[in-house]
């Protein structure tokens, strides 16, 4: 498809991969429409994403300058150290592994965001091209674009589609429909919380506790995941010298913690928790870190119990080649893996930068797509590979070696 004027593209889900595309095209002068199932931005996907030049540099190049220094305003504070860091059950460290991805030697370097900030950030300026509450269920494609069908029960019409609805995309159903979605579990890791980080707290956590990425593992296979969020400038004050038009939820210096439940424990899917499942849940996590490190019992302690939440884990087994056509995939929707390397939301956004820049001056449309999802397939890929031996690679490979 030979095109001489702007597109106009849409983009089924306004994660952080459908956002990023949206805000690159506009960014190229095209123009888009967002379909965001959900009714608002605040469903509870998770709180600190851990950011490496993939997804910090796609940032770069798909942001307004004003919104990249925003999101580097609230990204936490650097790392001391940037590697994976393994501790035992008494915080004393077993092994570490640096960081996976390209070099990260920006200044200030990429670290980590919480990820409902970023989401606003990615939707700033956006107006009414991100619809919520609205769906793409289905499209039919011809040679003049591609028309999707919405959840509504309208349909809306686009030059390109773009997959950006997860892993259950309704998108890739029908473009790869012989891609699997497997289910799984990483023992340890599923149940998520948030633990404010006080100054009292910062005074019973051991040196090289915020250092970086933790994971701290004891000989019974428990295991407890410390992120912690700690931003260069307070959230919601940095847009006023940045980009004022913008306004950020605040959000306050936490501790993102991960831990096993006791064995006795089951942990019901979402659909079955009730208002007393998170107390039951950190209980059960207490009991896990009996007889840890002491700072162990007052993380998982003090997780604010509306902060709790499971996310029920799972992959696709990604299609190896296709042929390309109107409609494309990104993020979770092509290459779903287990965040055991942190890379995920990383590839996502690595993957709009690449699509965008494709996009931005194409005059072909389908074999531009088509050299975005090759080289998306081959940098992807591997990273998803080394996902499914999570044992091996937890950490980037420091857990393996912890063993």
């Amino acid at each position: 498809m030979t095109v001489n004027r702007p597109l106009h593209v849409l983009i089924a889900g306004g994660g952080l991969s459908g956002l990023a595309v949206a805000q690159g095209l506009v960014k190229h002068g095209h123009t888009v429409d967002v379909f965001e199932r959900d009714a608002d931005l605040n469903r509870k996907q998770g709180y600190y994403l851990h950011m490496n030049a993939f997804g910090g540099e796609a940032l770069r190049a798909v942001l307004p300058d004003d919104l990249f220094a925003l999101y580097q305003a609230t990204s936490r504070t650097t790392y001391r150290r940037k590697e994976s860091i393994v501790l035992n059950d008494q915080f004393h460290e077993l092994s570490s592994q640096p960081h996976l991805g390209p070099p990260n030697d920006g200044d200030p370097p990429h670290t980590g965001v919480h990820r409902r900030t970023l989401r606003q950030i990615l939707s700033a300026r956006l107006g009414d091209s991100l619809h919520t509450g609205v769906a793409v269920t289905g499209y039919t494609e011809d040679a003049e674009g591609v028309t999707a069908t919405l959840s509504d029960g309208t349909t809306v019409r686009g030059d390109v589609l773009v997959g950006a609805d997860g892993i259950r995309s309704a998108v890739r159903a029908t473009r790869l429909p012989e891609v699997p979605i497997v289910a799984t579990g990483i023992r340890g890791i599923g149940v998520y919380g948030r633990t404010p980080l006080t100054d009292d707290l910062r005074d019973l956590l051991p040196d090289g506790l915020t250092d970086g990425v933790i994971i701290a593992v004891d000989r019974a296979g428990s295991r407890l995941l410390i992120g912690t969020f700690d931003p260069r400038t307070p959230v919601h004050e940095a847009p006023a010298a940045i980009a004022p038009d913008v306004t950020l939820d605040p959000v306050g210096p936490y501790v993102m913690v991960s831990c096993s439940t006791s064995p006795d424990t089951v942990v019901p899917p979402s659909a079955e928790w009730t208002a007393e499942t998170p107390a039951l849940m950190r209980e059960s996590m207490t009991r896990t870190v009996t007889g840890w490190h002491p700072a162990a019992a007052e993380l998982v302690g003090r997780m604010e119990l509306d902060s709790i939440f499971m996310i029920p884990f799972g992959f696709v087994m990604p299609a190896e080649t296709w042929e390309p056509s109107r409609v494309t995939l990104v993020g979770d929707a092509a290459h779903a893996m287990l965040p055991t390397l942190g890379m995920g939301a990383n590839l996502a956004l690595r993957d709009a930068q690449q699509l965008v820049q494709r996009l931005a001056s194409a005059t072909d449309v389908v074999a531009e797509i088509g050299a975005y999802e090759r080289d998306m397939r081959e940098v992807a890929y591997p990273f998803h590979r080394m996902t499914l031996d999570h044992d091996k690679n937890f950490g980037g490979g420091a857990l393996q070696k912890a063993g």
